[in-house]
């Protein structure tokens, strides 16, 4: 691309997301709202898959949410089902194709020259440099990217839509449990270097308990029966099952306190700007919370149950006064 476009001469711009993670995309959220606010007439695609697609199907301002092939893009192969997918959306002729992420396999990019032509915008085609701000957090990386493209004074902060049923199932389930006040705790991540042991999750419990405060620990369905295992003799300690996000972000919404592993709740909970712990195995910049209500908290790089439990119980007792 010779020259960045301005935001008012778009029509139809198509945002292609190369990961399935929930959490980036909850980070990327601020982009659509901000598009939309410079230019309303504008119409916005999104192809993307995972968690992220459930996401981006209840975004207000995103008008149209295409799935990407999964497998493909997971294992970084080119497929058939990639290839059809990118004539397909090559056919719609989107005046601006649009990557903001920091994917850089062969499928992806052969993918995205297909779609995009000399339409593509990102990293390795923008005449402008830096595209964004990789060394900083991504949510002033995507405010970078949107400058460049006239959009001016981006909010960067997240947009989490919560279904009208996720929230009445959500309250439905908490007033049968009778829990009004709760940590909402997080111990899985995506990756197994992001998972506590349940010896560690009942540790942390009891560190926490002396706030006086029930938990809730949200499960993916494929870990329902194990968390329900390990904390069935606790009875403070209350296993839900999470089916869609939305489910997921009025957890959060409702919750007093959040502790966590790097993962999409790190994210929600700086969205509704709640207190929180979060471990993390490795320092980031990318995708640390943007929150100045949460407490980071390094682990071993090679085990994220190995940390310092005197900052943990430091940190336990600094939130005595904030929720």
């Amino acid at each position: 691309m010779k020259t960045l476009p301005h935001i008012q001469d778009l029509r139809r711009i198509l945002v292609l997301r190369g990961d399935g993670f929930l959490a980036d995309a909850i980070i990327s959220s601020c982009c659509y709202r901000e598009l939309k606010k410079a230019n309303p007439n504008l119409k916005i695609t999104v192809a993307c898959f995972g968690p992220a697609y459930e996401l981006f199907k209840n975004n207000s301002y995103v008008d149209r949410v295409v799935k990407l092939p999964a497998k493909a893009l997971k294992e970084e192969k080119v497929t058939f089902q990639l290839l059809r997918k990118a004539l397909k959306l090559r056919l719609k002729k989107f005046d601006l194709v649009l990557d903001s992420s920091n994917k850089d396999f062969f499928a992806w990019r052969l993918f995205k020259k297909i779609v995009g032509g000399d339409r593509l915008l990102d990293a390795s085609t923008s005449p402008v440099q830096p595209f964004g701000a990789p060394d900083q957090h991504g949510s002033v990386h995507e405010q970078t990217i949107l400058r460049q493209l006239g959009v001016e004074n981006p909010d960067k902060s997240y947009d989490l839509p919560v279904a009208a049923g996720s929230r009445q199932r959500v309250e439905k389930w908490l007033e049968k449990i009778s829990l009004q006040k709760y940590i909402l705790f997080n111990p899985f991540g995506s990756e197994p270097m992001r998972r506590l042991r349940a010896e560690t999750m009942k540790e942390i419990c009891v560190s926490f308990r002396r706030l006086g405060l029930a938990f809730v620990v949200p499960a993916k369905p494929q870990d329902f029966a194990q968390l329900t295992r390990i904390f069935e003799q606790d009875k403070d300690v209350f296993v839900g099952e999470i089916v869609e996000p939305s489910e997921l972000f009025e957890l959060v919404r409702l919750s007093a306190l959040v502790v966590s592993t790097d993962s999409s709740v790190v994210h929600i909970a700086s969205g509704f700007e709640k207190p929180g712990l979060f471990f993390y195995h490795q320092p980031t910049t990318f995708t640390a919370p943007d929150n100045p209500k949460a407490v980071v908290l390094q682990t071993k790089p090679e085990d994220i149950n190995l940390f310092d439990w005197w900052k943990l119980n430091y940190s336990v007792d600094s939130f005595q006064e904030k929720i």
